[in-house]
């Protein structure tokens, strides 16, 4: 029984190996790479999020600013999916930035959480509804 399994997955990782190969004249999935640069804006987002009042003003800042650099790399990997939905995690982005570069000198980390909330809800909620609608169904090799 296992030398069967053992062959039926050999078989299996062989024809995935075929079918993943490029020709020439496949396509390749633009999911390849578009998946894992919205991951790490995701990513950007959680670490946001992830700041508490013992965090500076600056780290708001910075963080924000990962974030707008993660969202520039997913740009460039987007490709087909320059849409509605990439239109609509941009305009978010670009209100987080607004609200971020609104933020008073002086603002307490307290201050820019409560803020920066509303803003970074709305992103969040983008990036996981973009990833969920593209990437969820065309699910990409895990590292």
């Amino acid at each position: 029984m296992h030398r069967l399994i053992a062959a039926i997955a050999v078989i299996a990782l062989s024809l995935a190996a075929c079918g993943s190969s490029s020709s020439g004249s496949a396509t390749p999935d633009p999911t390849v790479a578009f998946c894992p640069a919205l991951d790490t804006y995701a990513k950007s987002l959680a670490k946001l999020q992830a700041l508490t009042p013992a965090s500076s003003l600056a780290d708001y800042t910075a963080a924000v600013a990962d974030a707008k650099a993660a969202l520039a790399a997913v740009k460039l990997v987007a490709g087909p999916f320059v849409g509605a939905q990439l239109s609509d995690l941009q305009t978010a982005q670009s209100q987080l930035e607004a609200a971020a570069a609104a933020l008073p000198s002086g603002t307490t980390p307290d201050q820019a959480e409560k803020q920066l909330q509303a803003p970074l809800q709305a992103v969040t909620q983008q990036a996981v509804g973009t990833y969920n609608a593209i990437c969820n169904t065309h699910p990409t090799p895990s590292s």
